[in-house]
C-alpha cells in the first residue's frame, strides 16, 4: 500500500478525530515514515510505542519496544473495530455495575470475533485492552 491508499482507508478514523482507537499517540499524515521492516508508521508516542500498517499485507499493528499485537487484519477491519469500540465506549449510561461491564466485554468480543478472527485471538491489541481495562474496573 502506498501512502495515498494509506490515507483514504484511514479517512473513517480521521472523520472522528482517531477518538475510536484507543491508542496513545500523534496520528501522522503522508508521507508516511517507515519503521525498520518497511511498515508505514501512522501513529506514533514518543519514539518508542506506535502503530505500524504492513505495506504489503494492509494488516495494522501496534507496536511497543519489542512486542507488538495485531490491532486489525487491514485498515478497512481497523475501522469497523474501531466503530464498534466507539459505540460503546460513547455510551451515555455505560457500564455502571460489573455484570453491566462484563455484558458489554462479551458482546465486543463476540462481535470482535465475527469482524476480524486474527485480531480477537487472546495475545492480540483488543483482547489484551479489554482485559486491561476490565481488571481495572473490578
Amino acid at each position: 500500500m502506498d501512502d495515498e491508499q494509506i490515507a483514504k482507508a484511514l479517512e473513517t478514523l480521521a472523520a472522528n478525530g482517531f477518538e475510536d482507537v484507543p491508542h496513545e499517540g500523534e496520528w501522522l499524515h503522508p508521507p508516511y515514515p517507515n519503521d525498520a521492516s518497511g511498515r508505514a508508521i501512522v501513529l506514533n508516542d514518543s519514539d518508542f510505542q506506535f502503530v505500524v500498517v504492513d505495506r504489503t499485507s494492509g494488516a495494522v499493528y501496534s507496536c511497543c519496544e519489542d512486542d507488538e499485537t495485531l490491532m486489525a487484519s487491514s485498515l478497512s477491519k481497523l475501522t469497523q473495530i474501531a466503530q464498534l469500540w466507539g459505540s460503546i465506549d460513547r455510551d451515555d449510561v455505560g457500564p455502571a455495575e460489573d455484570e453491566d461491564f462484563a455484558r458489554v466485554v462479551t458482546s465486543f468480543e463476540a462481535e470482535l470475533k465475527r469482524i476480524d478472527p486474527a485480531a480477537a485471538k487472546p495475545s492480540e491489541f483488543w483482547p489484551l485492552y479489554v482485559e486491561e481495562i476490565s481488571s481495572a474496573e473490578l
